[in-house]
Formats: C-alpha cells, sequence, structure tokens
C-alpha cells in the first residue's frame, strides 16, 4: 500500500516552573521586539526579500535583542513571510509567539517529554503537560513547533506540527458535503448537524462583545481579549467534533465531495441582519478539518464548482432559481421537495459521478429516493455558558 505523508499539529501546555517561564517569557518578547525592528527597516528600505533583508539586520538583532543566530533568521523569515501577502502597510507585531525550527528546538521522549527550547538565557528543558492522545501523535517524527503565550490563561503551549503516515486516498462512491449556517453541514449519506443551538451560542458572544465595548475601560478591554481566546477555542472544539463525527460516518469506498467556497461570501445572498452571522463563520476552516481527517484514513476529497447544486431537482434535472425558498426545495416541474441543503448535497455528488464519467451530466436522476435519508448528528458539546 502506498503511503502519504500529513503534517498534523499537536497542541501542548507547558509546565513550567517560575525561573522556566520567565526565561521564556523573556525569549518571546525579544523575539517580538526582534520582528517590530526588522519589519521598519524591511518598510523603510522597502526590502522584503529575507535574503536582502539578512544583510540589512542580522548582527544588529543579535546584539540588540540578545537572540541566538537562529532565533534571530527564524525572525527574519517572519517577517519576510508577512510581507509577501501585503506590501502597503507596515507590519506590526503584538502576540507572543516564536517560531522554532529544529535548530532551536528538540522534543526529548526519554521518560516524561519534555522539549528542549533555545532561550536567550541558553536552553531550557520544559516538560509537557499532555494526555494519551498527544503522547500517541508525538511519537512520531517532529518537523517543527510554535511557542505560544496565550493572554487569556496566562499559559504557554507548544505547537508540535508531527509527519503523519496515511494511506493512499483511494474511494469510488462520492458523499456530497454541504457546509452552511442552519445546518453546520449535511452530507448525501444522511449525516447532518442542526446550526441553532451553535448560532444561539455565538450570538451570546457577540451580545457579551458589545456590551463590553460601549464600557470601554480597561477591564472591559481585558475580558474582551479574554473572551475572544474563549470564542475561539469553543469554535474550534465545536468544528474538530463535527468534522470527526461526520468522517466516523464514511464507509469503505467513500470519498467526499465539498464545493469550491472561493468567493462565497461576495457571491451569496443572505438578509442584512445575517450579516454578522454569515461573515464570521468558519466554512473554509470546517472543510480543512474534514479533508485532513478524510487523508488520515485514506479517503479522498474532492472539490467542485457548486454552481446550481441549490437549484437542481435531484430527480428531474429542471433547474430553476424558484426551485429553492429559504430552506425549503420543492421542484416547479416535478413537485419534489425535501431539504434544500441536503438536496445541495445530493446534486454534489451526482455532479461528481458525471464528471468522473459515471453518468451523463444532464440525465434526470431516477432512483434518487434511494438517496433520500438522514442520520442526525445532535451538536457535539454543550452550547451552554459562556
Amino acid at each position: 500500500m502506498n503511503i502519504d505523508v500529513l503534517i498534523k499539529t499537536v497542541v501542548c501546555k507547558l509546565k513550567c516552573s517560575k525561573e522556566e517561564y520567565n526565561k521564556l517569557m523573556d525569549t518571546l518578547r525579544a523575539f517580538r521586539d526582534a520582528c517590530n525592528y526588522i519589519s521598519e527597516i524591511a518598510w523603510e528600505k522597502k526590502c522584503f526579500n529575507p535574503v536582502a533583508l539578512h544583510h540589512f539586520t542580522y548582527y544588529d538583532v543579535k546584539e540588540k535583542f540578545k537572540l541566538t543566530a537562529n532565533l534571530t533568521v527564524r525572525a527574519r523569515d517572519r517577517v519576510a513571510k508577512s510581507y509577501k501577502t501585503d506590501r502597503k502597510k507596515l507590519h506590526k507585531f503584538q502576540k507572543l509567539s516564536m517560531d522554532l525550527d529544529k535548530r532551536v528546538f528538540r522534543l526529548l521522549r526519554n521518560g516524561d517529554f519534555r522539549a528542549s527550547i533555545s532561550t536567550i538565557y541558553g536552553r531550557v528543558k520544559v516538560k509537557l503537560d499532555i494526555g494519551d492522545y498527544q503522547r500517541e501523535l508525538l511519537k512520531n517524527p517532529v518537523r517543527d513547533a510554535k511557542l505560544v503565550f496565550r493572554r487569556d490563561d496566562k499559559k504557554l503551549y507548544l505547537h508540535i506540527s508531527v509527519l503523519i503516515n496515511a494511506p493512499e486516498p483511494k474511494g469510488n462512491k462520492p458523499v456530497g458535503v454541504d457546509i452552511g449556517i442552519n445546518n453546520i453541514i449535511y452530507a448525501s449519506n444522511g449525516f447532518k448537524v442542526n446550526g441553532k443551538p451553535i448560532e444561539y451560542r455565538r450570538q451570546h458572544f457577540r451580545e457579551l462583545r458589545r456590551s463590553l465595548q460601549k464600557r470601554g475601560t480597561s477591564s472591559a478591554k481585558r475580558k474582551l481579549k479574554q473572551l475572544s481566546g474563549r470564542e475561539r477555542r469553543w469554535i474550534t472544539t465545536i468544528l474538530h467534533q463535527i468534522s470527526r463525527a461526520f468522517v466516523n460516518t464514511l464507509k469503505e469506498g467513500d470519498y467526499v465531495v465539498m464545493e469550491k467556497l472561493d468567493g462565497i461570501r461576495d457571491s451569496t445572498k443572505h438578509r442584512k441582519g445575517y450579516n454578522a452571522t454569515f461573515h464570521s463563520w468558519a466554512f473554509n476552516r470546517l472543510q480543512q478539518m474534514i479533508e485532513y481527517k478524510c487523508l488520515e484514513r485514506g479517503i479522498p476529497v474532492v472539490y467542485i464548482d457548486p454552481a446550481n447544486t441549490s437549484r437542481k431537482c435531484p430527480r428531474c434535472g429542471t433547474i430553476d432559481r424558484r426551485n429553492r425558498n429559504g430552506n425549503r426545495f420543492r421542484c416547479v416541474n416535478c413537485g419534489f421537495q425535501h431539504n434544500a441543503d441536503y438536496v445541495a448535497s445530493v446534486n454534489l455528488s451526482r455532479v461528481e459521478l458525471a464528471r468522473s464519467g459515471w453518468a451523463a451530466v444532464n440525465q434526470p436522476y431516477a432512483g434518487v429516493d434511494d438517496f433520500l435519508h438522514e442520520t442526525t448528528c445532535k451538536p457535539p458539546i454543550s452550547m451552554g455558558g459562556s
């Protein structure tokens, strides 16, 4: 069997002594300040090439911020990378994080898992506060890591990238997946997750933010930062659990078909009061989570143009914008009706069949009733609290 290599990030909390914590925090601050110093030079000289930038900054940065040679190079590379996508303004670095390669970071697996990290005071060897799931993942080869300070809980974390062997993707039965808000996910194999409880919780976060923003006090601003981190982690957990639950429903021979989401925020129509909900939702992020979980199991993932998938009748093939009315699909030609998101997922799988040569592109889909079944998945974790 052919093997593909995937990259997976393992988030590990550090179990630091007070001395280790202070050394790492001082190094993070020095790294951030070095990035800002390099950024100012890059902006002033309009020099964004990492090699040219190296000659302008290397020795000054080492001396001024007491960074090791390799950390100095990592700071330069971070600045150069940030200017690759945007050269219209000066870039400022505020978050405390630091990129680590094999020269400044080693994972020690003897006994307790420890991380050996270069600092401005020399190397520190810090214990990882992790569980069995993380320990198992960390047995794989390590590519690199990132040291991150979280402001909300004042803790240090290592984001360690490991290389995982995965089977060669194989499959011949397409499963269409429609990503949305009312239904977070609706698949042609019947799997779905109702998005309303999740949206209620997101609305709760928005109201809290609005209330804190109105106060404008220093304590309210601190609370806003804490709230932002809490909401981000909650959403990440929800998306991970939904994507895992869906992938677990896939059978041998299945492969996943999802819609290309390029320009979805500009092309999709929605009511005016829905802007905050629509533009803040992580459509692409959920797709990415589904994709890498599928690839871990050797399940292929295909992206196709979603044109007319929500307007086409899966029974008679009629395409008409009147077929869809909100969450309801009712064909103006043959009267077929079902949930609109589910119809879109079935059409995605049918388009892929046609594209791969299994069916004529414009052939009406006789036998579609065989697809019409559902496996409802309740939101994976409690929606309550804040």
